[in-house]
């Protein structure tokens, strides 16, 4: 892995460069996970939970918005 040289500001901010953000998909609001281990940092991406059920009910409720739609309206009435 090749290291970057980043500083810390005097709040305690360290900014990831865009390149390692875009290259590990690092996002605003992305959660990090910060661990120790002996002198070294070491920070981890944390996926989002709807992030991993991202495409678990795809096409479950219907291919396109108007099907999904259609789909919602039904239940409304059942109910």
């Amino acid at each position: 892995m090749k290291s970057i040289d980043v500083t810390v500001s005097s709040r305690g901010y360290i900014v990831l460069p865009a390149g390692l953000r875009k290259e590990m998909n690092i996002k605003t609001g992305t959660k990090i996970l910060l661990s120790r281990e002996k002198n070294r940092i070491i920070l981890q991406p944390v996926p989002s939970f709807t992030q991993k059920l991202k495409g678990l009910t795809a096409q479950s409720f219907g291919g396109s918005p108007g099907e999904v739609e259609e789909y919602i309206d039904r239940n409304r009435k059942e109910r």
